[in-house]
């Protein structure tokens, strides 16, 4: 291997050169790491560093006294401060989004939604959960509420073929500006597990969003779940 770039990284990108051309199919298992040290005339200790950076990016995942095998499920990159909607984020990334709308409920809003969306509590609010995938693959989870006294209506018009954000702009003419977000490593509940056909102790985050209108005012409330072995995050401040 001669290039200025280290030894692991070298190894990590033929590896990653090899599963993009099919030398090494999904569910396939790589070489030990004996039979690495054969082939390339590396240390295991360069081995194991870059089959822990492509199991980081989620193409390989190691199995205990088993071997490493190949998942290639390339974790998407999402932006942290991104003020678009998850199916727009999709989109503008090249994917085709397919959501799931798991469950569309008109509620009075209880001490803490009332507090968050600045509305009178039992005043009617409509919680919206959804599920997002990737060609079948479930990726993002997410549960969000909205007053229905400034967007009447809205549970009629929500639809799996349409993102709630397009729906907010095209009825209400509602765009949202900016958002706070809290991130977090949790453990999933079970139904949240099944959802996401995760295990119990899989790795997920969570992802607490208000979204702004251009007055300050707060258009919803959002919590997301997404495994943590597929997305990685990225902030962008310009």
């Amino acid at each position: 291997m001669k290039s200025p770039k280290p030894l692991y990284v070298q190894l990590k990108e033929m590896i990653k050169k090899d599963i993009d051309t099919g030398k090494y199919a999904k569910d396939n298992k790589l070489p030990t790491e004996k039979e690495m040290v054969d082939m390339y005339n590396i240390s295991r200790i360069t081995i194991r560093r870059a089959l822990t950076e492509l199991e980081r990016e989620g193409l390989v995942q190691k199995q205990h006294g088993i071997g490493t095998f190949v998942t290639n499920n390339k974790k998407f990159k999402r932006d942290l401060i991104s003020v678009t909607g998850f199916s727009e984020f999709l989109v503008q990334t090249g994917k085709q989004p397919e959501t799931k709308i798991i469950l569309t409920e008109v509620l009075k809003a209880s001490n803490w939604i009332s507090e968050i969306l600045n509305v009178p509590i039992k005043e009617p609010v409509l919680e919206v959960r959804r599920l997002h995938l990737i060609e079948g693959d479930p990726v993002h989870l997410e549960t969000s509420y909205y007053s229905l006294r400034k967007f009447p209506d809205l549970d009629q018009h929500i639809s799996e073929s349409n993102s709630i954000y397009n729906i907010l702009k095209d009825r209400y003419s509602m765009k949202a500006v900016k958002n706070h977000k809290t991130l977090a490593a949790v453990f999933p509940t079970l139904e949240q597990a099944k959802l996401l056909q995760l295990t119990q102790d899989h790795i997920v985050f969570e992802v607490e969003k208000w979204a702004y209108d251009h007055k300050g005012e707060v258009i919803h409330f959002a919590k997301s779940y997404l495994p943590a072995d597929k997305v990685s995050w990225t902030i962008t401040n310009e």
